[in-house]
């Protein structure tokens, strides 16, 4: 069973590795990649009064999958804490990239994609199912194939794959960033 894990995230990393190249990836902390794409589709009002408009540019969050397999083995519980912290040391480096860097400074709206259920609130992420499609099945697989590799407990395992859509705005991070100094709450997966 080990070996088939430690294959698993060898393929993980080389999957991240041509997705980072593919699609021009910047990496932001140990454990967030950012990309940039249109946005297409309807307007999405936000909270904060962000108005996200057909063929806006977006941030699109990935995350570095193979570096998250190798928090190492361990209680759910510690490797959630380890990833959390990971998580919030990406999410500073995220607002900062945003106040800082002249390239991401059309982008009003980070997006990313993901199988945890509604998480990141304290940051202002705002989770919405993704729509049912061919797509939303093939990421359904990927997610499965993602949680047994990162969740080895087969209570964890069971729990749905549903892909969701996580949305933060530009406005949102800024403001909530001082919130990531320890906060043990954040847990955004993808």
């Amino acid at each position: 069973m080990k070996l088939l894990h430690r294959s698993a995230r060898t393929v993980l990393g080389w999957v991240d590795r041509w997705y980072y190249r593919r699609y021009r990836l910047q990496t932001l902390g140990p454990v967030l990649f950012l990309g940039q794409s249109r946005y297409h589709g309807p307007d999405i009002h936000f909270e904060d009064g962000t108005v996200l408009r057909n063929n806006d540019m977006i941030g699109k969050l990935h995350f570095n999958n193979s570096s998250i397999a190798a928090l190492g083995e361990g209680s759910m519980h510690r490797v959630g804490f380890r990833f959390a912290k990971l998580m919030r040391e990406s999410l500073r480096q995220l607002a900062h990239a945003a106040q800082t860097d002249p390239a991401l400074h059309a982008i009003k709206v980070f997006q990313g994609v993901t199988w945890i259920p509604s998480h990141g609130e304290v940051v202002g992420f705002v989770s919405t199912p993704m729509p049912k499609s061919w797509k939303t099945k093939l990421l359904s697989g990927h997610f499965r194939m993602l949680s047994w590799v990162f969740a080895p407990a087969a209570r964890i395992r069971e729990r749905a794959t549903e892909p969701r859509l996580y949305w933060l705005t530009r406005e949102a991070l800024a403001r909530n960033v001082s919130k990531l100094k320890g906060s043990g709450q954040l847990a955004v997966d993808g």
